[in-house]
């Protein structure tokens, strides 16, 4: 082998082998950007499923908030790809989960709703005391929860004072929890009560020297709970009463909205708004639903039609805010009730004034006289609901030390669909998010 042979085999050699090393460079560097490729694919695959994650909590918080008072699963959110799943934390607070399985990814991700408005959960809720006259039936808040026997905890009166009952001159006075139990003796604002109260979650109260004709004794059950603490235009609002223009404006706003006595020119010098109660139903007669009075009020007859509904369609949502409250004969309500009186109002001079100008107000008292507020009989009653009324929704009323009183054949039953028709507060909690 000559010289020059040697020579070309050794650069065919060498190249060989250059080119081998360019290979297993080249097969090193495919096998990276294959993994490259396969990673950027899952991450693509990940991101796809966060996504879809996303998009699951926020169709599930649409569908709680149009089924939340009667939710039971998130029936049109959930596919085989995923899965919803609301899990309570308290009573206004929920854990909302969003858990996608796309392809060979699997995301899970949460966030907390925050039920701001819940609503009254009594027949009668209030941070004042009450005192009862005359005959009341009350139909109470059954609640969800039971004893063994499948009764259940009532709620008829949550008072952030003391309950009591003192007798006039009925000849069938008393406080009665009526149930299923009662039905041959009381029933609610539109048949026989369906369910039954645990019998430590009834009540029957009377004086035992003038004893109704139904009942032996005079009972205070457990579904009248006293010195409660109590927000409740938080509860039915979800927002503290300093931020109460905030209400009104997104009362006033709705096209079932409706705002009177804003102007001083529309109310008494002692704050009574004038002619309210015609205002009042003429607001009713023209729709609207939602009702904001700003200052005090007196109603009578029927303002809001002479019937109590199967349905929640006309319920409304009556604030009397900051001012006192005369409910003479008034003969149906369906809704919510609430009212505010701040701490500084004075209620001798409010109900003096009432007197001082009948004319204006249009609503004149049946069951007490100026000379009984000039006595100081008055001086804590917020609230007046005389003669035969009833209510199907429920009542709340933020008057701490104040007194609530109630005189008549009245019948409230707790409708938690009437009562909770416009109260809409739901949001996600800030901070909440949770990644898996």
């Amino acid at each position: 082998m000559n010289k020059h042979q040697q020579s070309g085999m050794t650069t065919l050699l060498i190249t060989s082998m250059l080119l081998i090393v360019a290979l297993l460079f080249s097969l090193a560097s495919y096998k990276n950007l294959f993994y490259q490729i396969k990673r950027t694919q899952n991450e693509v695959l990940a991101r796809q499923a966060h996504w879809a994650a996303e998009g699951g909590l926020e169709c599930g918080f649409a569908e709680y908030k149009i089924k939340k008072n009667n939710f039971t699963d998130f029936d049109e959110c959930n596919t085989t790809k995923l899965t919803l799943k609301l899990i309570p934390v308290t009573s206004t607070e929920f854990q909302l989960e969003s858990k996608v399985k796309f392809f060979n990814s699997l995301k899970k991700i949460t966030k907390t709703i925050i039920l701001g408005g819940g609503g009254v959960i009594s027949t009668l809720e209030t941070s004042a005391s009450v005192e009862l006259k005359g005959s009341q039936h009350f139909v109470p808040n059954s609640t969800e929860e039971k004893n063994n026997d499948g009764d259940f905890y009532c709620k008829t009166i949550t008072s952030g004072g003391v309950v009591s009952f003192q007798y006039t001159s009925g000849n069938d006075d008393h406080f009665l929890t009526t149930d299923l139990s009662t039905s041959s003796h009381a029933g609610g604002p539109l048949a026989a009560v369906g369910f039954n109260c645990a019998s430590d979650y009834r009540s029957n109260l009377f004086d035992v020297n003038h004893p109704p004709s139904y009942g032996t004794s005079s009972v205070k059950g457990k579904d009248i709970v006293e010195n409660a603490t109590l927000d409740i235009f938080k509860s039915i609002f979800g927002k503290d009463i300093s931020e109460y223009s905030q209400v009104m404006t997104e009362i006033e706003s709705d096209p079932k909205g409706i705002i009177i006595g804003k102007g001083a020119s529309e109310r008494t010098s002692g704050g009574w708004v004038k002619n309210c109660n015609t205002l009042i139903k003429n607001s009713y007669v023209a729709g609207k639903r939602r009702i904001w009075v700003h200052g005090s009020c007196a109603l009578d007859g029927n303002p809001f039609g002479s019937v109590i509904e199967n349905t929640a369609d006309n319920a409304v949502q009556l604030v009397f805010f900051d001012g006192l409250v005369l409910l003479e004969a008034v003969s149906h309500i369906n809704g919510l009730i609430y009212q505010y009186v701040s701490d500084s109002f004075n209620v001798r001079d409010g109900w003096i004034d009432l007197f001082n100008n009948l004319t204006l107000i249009g609503v004149t008292p049946g069951g007490f006289q100026e000379h009984n507020v000039t006595a100081g009989e008055y001086d804590k009653s917020v609230i007046n609901v005389r003669g035969s009324v009833y209510i199907d929704g429920g009542i709340g009323i933020d008057a701490p030390n104040k007194i609530v009183n109630i005189d008549g054949s009245i019948i409230p039953s707790y409708n938690k669909g009437k009562s909770s028709k416009y109260i809409d507060s739901l949001f996600w909690q800030e901070g909440s998010w949770h990644d898996f």
